[in-house]
């Protein structure tokens, strides 16, 4: 009986060393040192183990929280990951429609474009309406003959002027409104062409309208396809007037522009790519 006595007492002496040995050697991670204070608690129960497995529990329930957080962040990050891996495929299966579907048609391709904001770095007072300079230049990207719009008053980017000369960390830009300025437009929505000149003041002379078009007040004046410089659609002024005069074949209206230059403090301008960016 000694002798079976004995031998239990071995074998339970053997577990607690290799539980012993197998805790001492552990990384002191949470879920050992909870099994560590529980052991403990066990063999000797008192009220400062009792704390300290509670305070040990605690932060092993904290430390699995977050580890689920992450988990669930790094699943909702997964779906995202997938859903922007869709689009770029979607993206990918319309520009190779596009492309053979403009190369059947014999038609241009339009540029992709690029934007800068361009703080004005220098405008003179009696000149509002004619030129500008700009803080950027071919150091950003700029070049000769680039169109520069504005935020309009009619919430979107409108045609502001094109860069005449461009030097390393600015640009001159001559403004639509520059008497010397001619964009070939057209009255959205009616299929009339026209040409914008610019008067040296917010408003434009727009020329060359077939005298039996229909055009009112409130037609607005965008640019046409006949434009090397502006995207055609683009918004370039309102009508606020037409003239009368019968004895010519055009007849001619004036149109504001969306922008006031006096009060101009940037502008956009459009820089094509080869590929989008």
């Amino acid at each position: 009986m000694a002798y079976q006595k004995s031998k239990y007492v071995n074998i339970v002496f053997a577990i607690l060393l290799a539980a012993g040995i197998f805790l001492l050697f552990s990384r002191s991670v949470s879920y050992v040192r909870v099994m560590k204070v529980l052991i403990y608690y066990a063999i000797y129960p008192n009220v400062s183990a009792a704390n300290t497995l509670l305070l040990q529990t605690g932060q092993f329930a904290d430390n699995v929280k977050s580890i689920v957080q992450v988990h669930q962040e790094n699943l909702k990050y997964k779906r995202e990951n997938l859903l922007l891996s869709d689009k770029i495929r979607f993206y990918e299966a319309i520009k190779e429609e596009y492309g053979r579907l403009a190369n059947f048609f014999s038609v241009p391709k339009i540029p992709f474009m690029r934007t800068i904001v361009a703080p004005i770095s220098v405008r003179e007072p009696s000149e509002w309406y004619q030129w500008l300079i700009i803080a950027k230049g071919k150091n950003d990207g700029a070049a000769d003959d680039l169109p520069v719009s504005v935020l309009g008053r009619n919430g979107q980017l409108s045609a502001a002027g094109r860069i005449v000369e461009t030097y390393d960390n600015s640009a001159k830009v001559m403004l639509i409104t520059n008497i010397l300025s001619a964009v070939p437009a057209k009255i959205k929505n009616k299929n009339i062409n026209c040409l914008a000149e610019g008067a040296n003041t917010r408003m434009l002379k727009i020329t060359y309208i077939p005298f039996n078009a229909d055009i009112a007040a409130g037609d607005e004046v965008i640019v046409s396809g006949l434009s090397s410089v502006f995207m055609e659609d683009t918004p370039i002024a309102v009508i606020k007037s037409v003239s009368k005069d019968s004895a010519v074949d055009f007849k001619s209206a004036l149109a504001e522009v969306y922008f006031e230059s006096d009060i101009l403090r940037e502008v956009v301008v459009s820089i094509p790519q080869k590929e989008q960016l």
